[in-house]
Formats: structure tokens, C-alpha cells, sequence
């Protein structure tokens, strides 16, 4: 059986540039142990590895492969084991039952909570610390989904919203809110040397994005605008001696941070502890403890050689002018890696892989056709894990299915 696309499971090898966090690739590596054993996953137009790959495949599922599917996915994804009622529904009518049951999952309440736990873990926020509410990302996202909003409203929202999901200000004092991303949880829990982890929590959390990436994305800024360090692409043109040690991608620089710069901007006036300061003007602290990539107070340093540039939040996402986070988060959530970027990174929280895996990117653009143009998180995992590859696939890593 052939395929439009399929999954590839394999180790990720990929690791972030200059400075920020490890990240898996996007990119298909080729064939690959499936995740839980036994059974391996197919190549774009390969043979099939499992028991479904078409609609008429997963019809035909049988109630034990279907059972291994659904129960692999019930704990993560609506907090539960399968009950008697959706068992004898799989034992009547074996894979035709995969996606009322699904269907079923997404209206209780436990996958409201489960959408919660996806996006705590992979912001690694939750909780209560000092006078910092690490519940708001959330709060926020418990709302979205409880009330079917778009899932696009975590980076868009323009509130967030207190346990009882209650509208109330973001904490970060900022003039303006981009949803998760204008907490000080976020903030504070991705907060980096030259913005970098913030900027690639950002692109790995919600556009599945590493750095470099393609230029047709997110073009370079234009060399002269950078600090001497992030100009290099040789080793006779780092100035840098930090850089010539190791920090960074060293005289690699302009590679990754020819685009991490156009990101790391926008959180330029945000301090270590999330709070926006007005004054923050981005420069490299000179002091004799100084570290690279930081500025004064808690602030981070900006890529920016120009003083005026340095000061600014404004800048560029994915091609696009922007003035701010606000206005950058509404064209991270308006891109075609959006949603895609959710149903990926959903799967890796309903398989317990946290990019672990690689697949075939194009899965994920083709599961999110049959969603609307701003779908709810609930309308994606729906396309997501009744797409007859996925089933597929996840079966055969569960069972053992000859290749």
C-alpha cells in the first residue's frame, strides 16, 4: 500500500544554534524504529507498516489493533483508560469505532485538562513561586479550549484568566498582550542570555521551527545591522573572543543569529523576572562581572549594533514588519506552520515522546485540511488522531505489525 505521506519515526538529531535550547528537526530522516516497539515506520510512498493507512483500512481495524490504539492514547488525552462502554464498542465494530470514541473524548472534561498539561509541559510552566503565578499560560489555554475558541487565541488572546477563568490582566506590565506569551511564567521560565531560549521556545512551541531556518521563512536581517560577534561566518572575521571559546555557534554566528537577532528583539524589554521596563534599551553590560549577552537589572542584550535599533521592540517575523511580541504572536498564529506545528506537537504529548521522534512534516499539513481556516484545538487532534496514517502507524509501533 502506497502513501500520500507518511509518518517517520526516528531519533532526532537536530540541536538548536547559537545558544538556544535542543530542539528535534522537522525534517524526514528516513526509515526508523516506530515509538513502543516492534513494528517500523514507512518512507513517503513506501509500503505500509501496520494494519491501516486508508480510510477502508481503519474500517476494517481489528478490535485488539484498535483497542492497543485507543488505550495507548485514553491516559494522555482525556485522562482516563478506556471504560466498558467504549469497549464493547470496539469489540462490536472494531476500527469504526475509533472515531466516535475520539469524538467523544474531545466534549469531557479531561481533555481540557489535557490540553492544559500539553501546553504547561512543553512551556515547563505551572504552579505558584514568590508573587509569580505560573498557572496563567494555563489558566488561558483552559479557557480557549473549554470555551472552543481558536486554538490561535493562546498567542492572540488579549487577557488572561485566573483559576476560576475569570478575565484578569497579564502580569508582565507590558502595554499590550499576546496571550501565553506575555506572562511572566513564560518569561521568566524561558529566560536566556540574548533572548535566545526565549525566541526558540517560541518558534519550537508554535511554529515547530529551528534555527537556521529557510530563508524563504524567515529572511536574514542584513549583516551590518548586527553587533561584530553575530556578523561572523568564518573564524578570521569573529572579533569576539567569547565566541572564538565556544559560546554561541562561535564563528557561525551570522548563520542561526541572522534570524534568532530578528526574534530575540522582541523581547528586548523584558527583564529575567518577566517584567516589561519601559527604559530598557538593550545594551551589553560592561561591568568586570559582566556576562555576555546580558544588559543591566535583569535585562538581556540585544543583537543590534545600532543604539536607537537596540532600544526598539520593533522588528520582523517570517517576513512581516512587526512593533512588538503582540504583533509578532498574531503572525506566528496566523502562519500555515500553526496549526500543523499544534497537531505535531500534540502527538508528541499523546505518544510521550517530546520530540523525540521526527516525522514527515507533510502528515501534518494534510491532517489540518480537514479543520477549519482557525481551528480549535479540538477540531486538530479530531483530524489528527483519526487520519488513517497516524492510526497506522501508531498501531504498528504498538503491535508489532510487519513492515
Amino acid at each position: 500500500m502506497t502513501r500520500v505521506a507518511a509518518l517517520v519515526f526516528c531519533a532526532a538529531l537536530a540541536v538548536a544554534c547559537g545558544g538556544g535550547e535542543a530542539q528535534s528537526s522537522n525534517a524526514t530522516q528516513g526509515n526508523g524504529n516506530a515509538v513502543g516497539g516492534g513494528g517500523s515506520a514507512s518512507t513517503p510512498g513506501g509500503n505500509a507498516s501496520s494494519n491501516a493507512g486508508t480510510p477502508a483500512e481503519v474500517a476494517t481495524l481489528s478490535a485488539m489493533d484498535t483497542e492497543a490504539y485507543l488505550g495507548k492514547l485514553a491516559p494522555p488525552v482525556v485522562g482516563r483508560v478506556l471504560n466498558p462502554v467504549e469497549r464493547a464498542s470496539i469489540v462490536a465494530e472494531g476500527g469504526k469505532a475509533i472515531k466516535p470514541i475520539i469524538t467523544g473524548w474531545l466534549a469531557e472534561p479531561g481533555f481540557v485538562k489535557a490540553a492544559r498539561r500539553f501546553v504547561e509541559l512543553g512551556l515547563q510552566v505551572s504552579g505558584t513561586k514568590a508573587d509569580v503565578d505560573f498557572d496563567l499560560p494555563g489558566n488561558l489555554v483552559e479557557y480557549v479550549v473549554s470555551q472552543g475558541k481558536p486554538w490561535s487565541e493562546v498567542l492572540t488572546a488579549q487577557t488572561c484568566y485566573s483559576a476560576a477563568l475569570e478575565p484578569v490582566a497579564c502580569d508582565t506590565g507590558a502595554p499590550y498582550t499576546a496571550g501565553v506569551l506575555t506572562t511572566r511564567a513564560y518569561l521568566i521560565s524561558r529566560a536566556s542570555r540574548f533572548n535566545l531560549t526565549r525566541s526558540s521556545a517560541l518558534m519550537k512551541n508554535f511554529a515547530c521551527q529551528v534555527y537556521p531556518q529557510a530563508a524563504d521563512l524567515q529572511p536574514l536581517i542584513a549583516k551590518p545591522r548586527l553587533i561584530p560577534m553575530f556578523q561572523a561566518t568564518t573564524p578570521e572575521e569573529q572579533t569576539e573572543e567569547k565566541a572564538k571559546s565556544g559560546f554561541g555557534n562561535g564563528h557561525g554566528c551570522y548563520s542561526c543569529h541572522g534570524q534568532f537577532s530578528l526574534h530575540a528583539q522582541l523581547y528586548v524589554k523584558f527583564n529575567s523576572l518577566g517584567q516589561w521596563v519601559a527604559t530598557a534599551d538593550g545594551h551589553q553590560d560592561d561591568g568586570p562581572a559582566a556576562e555576555l549577552g546580558r544588559s543591566v537589572d535583569g535585562l538581556m542584550a540585544s543583537h543590534l549594533k545600532d543604539p536607537a535599533e537596540a532600544a526598539s521592540e520593533r522588528s520582523d517575523m517570517f517576513g512581516q514588519s512587526v512593533e512588538n511580541l503582540k504583533e509578532a504572536a498574531a503572525v506566528v498564529a496566523s502562519q500555515p506552520t500553526f496549526a500543523p506545528c499544534a497537531a505535531q506537537r500534540f502527538l508528541d504529548f499523546a505518544l510521550g515522546v517530546n520530540g523525540a521522534i521526527d516525522y514527515d512534516a507533510r502528515i501534518f499539513e494534510e491532517v489540518v485540511l480537514g479543520a477549519s481556516a482557525d481551528p480549535t484545538l479540538q477540531q486538530i487532534v479530531l483530524e489528527l488522531l483519526t487520519h488513517p496514517v497516524v492510526i497506522g502507524s501508531v498501531t504498528a509501533s504498538l503491535t508489532g505489525a510487519p513492515g
